[in-house]
């Protein structure tokens, strides 16, 4: 079983790309204006935001039920994180001439916080995870 702190992270990383995500696509035409972004742009964002929280929050609901991920499903979450900060960083370097202040720090503090949590997971939920052979 997987200890409760590792669940915890697993939860909270889920939890807070699905917030991310329904917010950012509830308010897109908004945050476009505030952000000076593309609206494309925005929506890009917010739908990857609720893409990745169905596998991570799949992944912490499954744990919750008894079911530990495997090594390989928390390499692909650690993995994911680390292209979303590369995407992130990416974003802030392609609009810096054209984006608001808060809206190269929106893209860049959801990149450092991305970023913690990848190394959270890989040093704390990645010990806990099940080898693949495993069932």
């Amino acid at each position: 079983m997987m200890h409760r702190r590792a669940r915890a992270i697993l939860w909270l990383d889920g939890s807070a790309a699905c917030v991310a995500g329904v917010v950012v696509l509830a308010l897109h035409d908004a945050l476009a204006q505030l952000h000076g972004f593309p609206p494309a742009l925005v929506l890009f964002i917010g739908v990857v935001n609720l893409a990745y929280s169905c596998y991570s929050g799949t992944l912490a609901i499954r744990a919750s039920r008894g079911h530990t991920p495997t090594r390989r499903a928390i390499d692909i979450l650690v993995v994911a994180n680390l292209a979303w900060v590369a995407v992130c960083a990416a974003i802030v370097a392609s609009t810096a001439g054209t984006a608001s202040a808060f809206g190269l720090a929106h893209v860049g503090l959801e990149g450092l916080f991305v970023g913690a949590l990848a190394v959270v997971e890989y040093s704390r939920v990645r010990p806990f995870a099940r080898s693949p052979d495993i069932t």
